[in-house]
C-alpha cells in the first residue's frame, strides 16, 4: 500500500489500484472540519464519522473525479454517496 493513500483513521487503502476506490473530493469546508491539517486520506466513512453525516451528492465538488465517467472505479458506497447508478 502506497502511504499517501493510507486512510489517517482507520488504516485502509483508499486508492483504486487494490485498495477501497474511495479518492474523491468534497467542498474544502467539509474537509477542514474533519482534517484542519488539510493532508492525508480518508475513506468516506471515516469522514462521515469525524463529521457525524451520512454525505449527499451536494457535498461532493463538481470535479473530474467525481464524474459518473470514473465510477466503475469507485467503490459502491462512494458512488450511492455521490448519487450514481452502478452501471453508468
Amino acid at each position: 500500500m502506497i502511504e499517501t493513500f493510507k486512510c489517517l483513521d482507520c488504516g485502509s487503502d483508499t486508492s483504486v489500484q487494490g485498495g477501497l476506490c474511495e479518492y474523491y473530493m468534497v467542498y474544502d469546508h467539509l474537509w477542514l472540519a474533519a482534517n484542519p491539517k488539510r493532508s492525508g486520506m480518508l475513506c468516506i466513512g471515516c469522514l462521515e464519522e469525524r463529521l457525524g453525516i451520512k454525505f449527499k451528492p451536494s457535498d461532493f465538488t463538481d470535479c473530474p473525479l467525481n464524474q459518473p465517467t470514473d465510477m466503475a472505479r469507485k467503490s459502491d458506497r462512494l458512488r450511492e454517496r455521490l448519487g450514481i447508478s452502478k452501471e453508468k
